[in-house]
């Protein structure tokens, strides 16, 4: 619409035949001044670095300023334009002291053949505020993932309950793949997962994503290399009005170490420190199961009391070392003559016991004395204690199931007397016990 007067314009209806038709005055009867004030950028024309002219924008945005030659001079000084003609650029143009910098966008285009340029300039402050707000989101985002990143968990998110959208970078130190392998094969948590834990996994990751369960317990994972690792997996959902998941965050902690340390408590709960075999206490529950098995299944339980006849020699003689390898070396060969099924305990210094569970009517005593009778036999070689063969025997008392008592402690006692039986008659032998 700045063309010249009478200027020909083609509508889209073909009724305008001129620049004047279009506005319903003529161009040379506008007033620039009104024109220049209505446009909503600062215009500035500049030449020789000096401002010549500041529309009514101009004055709004830069100040009084804008009008006075020393003050705004010294915001143009230097403005060129490249060799096409025309340069953009954006910065902060210094206001009045005490008045805070202003964030703008200049346009710098020339104007006429005596180097008159003209400069407009644009308001950036919204602008900057979006940037600075993405800066400083950005920034938090950082913080945030350099936070989580740092921490010994994997963290993660999914969209829906089924797409991974994002895996910190410890799942490559915890279970061994990358963090990319596992976003692109939505299947591979389901299939790192033990298979002896699989199915319980899966019934309760179906619980939680429609609602009816809480947290997934802790459950076994096989790394690429075949090394296992405990998962405690806690996580959190975002549901809509129906109680769909429409998000999933969650952290994988590795709790294998854990596992191991309950493990290990548990262990020592139930079995002697010296000799890895099962304690008093794990015998006990054990016998009073195997009765139960027995009054159900009308089945036989044998337990047979062993004692060495000749420890305090040793003890007194090589040392209480020496006695506790002779110990550790009579553990293990009770254990290669006992059955599979047969359980090794030791009572506590230089006593031992053994069950032997769910055995038939007819072959119980036959069975108990043919186990006496292998303890016996493993026995008679010396043990190899340092440089020194030391000779140890051991007698055996032997009580059964329902024959000689119906309870644990009975079957104990019994078994016990039979033992000191054993000692007075013939050492290194084995006696049932007979009431």
């Amino acid at each position: 619409m700045g063309g010249p007067a009478g200027a020909q314009v083609v509508s889209r209806t073909g009724r305008w035949s001129s620049v004047d038709d279009v506005i319903g005055v003529p161009v040379e009867r506008l007033d620039a001044e009104r024109l220049l004030a209505a446009v909503p950028e600062a215009i500035l024309a500049v030449r020789d670095g000096f401002v010549v002219y500041a529309n009514a924008r101009a004055v709004r945005l830069l100040g009084p300023n804008a009008r006075e030659r020393a003050g705004a001079d010294a915001l143009v000084r230097g403005w060129t334009t490249p060799a096409d003609g025309e340069g953009s650029f954006e910065g902060v143009l210094p206001l009045d002291a005490g008045s805070p910098r202003l964030p703008v966008e200049v346009t710098i285009s020339p104007l006429d053949a005596a180097g008159t340029l003209v400069a407009v300039i644009r308001d950036a402050s919204d602008r900057q505020r979006l940037r600075d707000a993405e800066v400083a989101r950005m920034a938090v985002e950082a913080r945030y993932k350099s936070l989580i990143e740092q921490i010994p968990a994997v963290v993660y998110a999914d969209e829906g309950g089924q797409e991974t959208t994002y895996v910190s970078p410890q799942i490559e130190s915890i279970l061994g793949v990358s963090a990319d392998a596992y976003q692109q094969d939505p299947e591979m948590w389901m299939r790192m997962i033990h298979p002896d834990d699989r199915a319980t996994v899966q019934a309760e990751s179906d619980a939680f994503l429609t609602g009816r369960g809480g947290d997934l317990g802790d459950y076994r994972m096989v790394r690429p290399d075949g090394s296992i690792v405990w998962i405690r997996d806690r996580a959190y959902a975002v549901r809509d009005d129906d109680g769909r998941v429409l998000w999933e965050h969650g952290i994988l902690f590795d709790v294998t170490e854990l596992k191991e340390a309950e493990a290990r408590i548990a262990h020592m709960a139930f079995h002697d420190a010296l000799t890895g075999l099962a304690n008093r206490a794990l015998f006990e529950e054990s016998l009073a199961l195997a009765i139960g098995r027995a009054q159900r299944a009308e089945l036989w339980v044998a337990v047979l009391f062993l004692d060495l006849d000749n420890f305090k020699q040793v003890n007194d003689n090589l040392g209480h070392h020496c006695g506790d390898e002779l110990l550790r070396q009579l553990a293990d060969r009770l254990r290669e003559s006992t059955r599979e099924a047969d359980l090794v305990a030791r009572q506590g210094g230089d006593e031992f016991l053994l069950l032997l569970s769910d055995l038939e009517a007819q072959d119980a005593r036959e069975t108990a004395e043919g186990v006496a009778v292998r303890v016996e036999r493993s026995m008679a070689d010396p043990f190899a204690i340092g440089d020194l063969d030391v000779e140890s025997h051991g007698s055996i008392g032997i009580s059964l199931y329902p024959a000689d008592a119906t309870d644990a402690a009975g079957l104990m006692q019994f078994a016990d007397a039979a033992m000191y039986r054993a000692k007075r008659s013939a050492r290194g032998a084995h006696v049932f016990w007979d009431a």
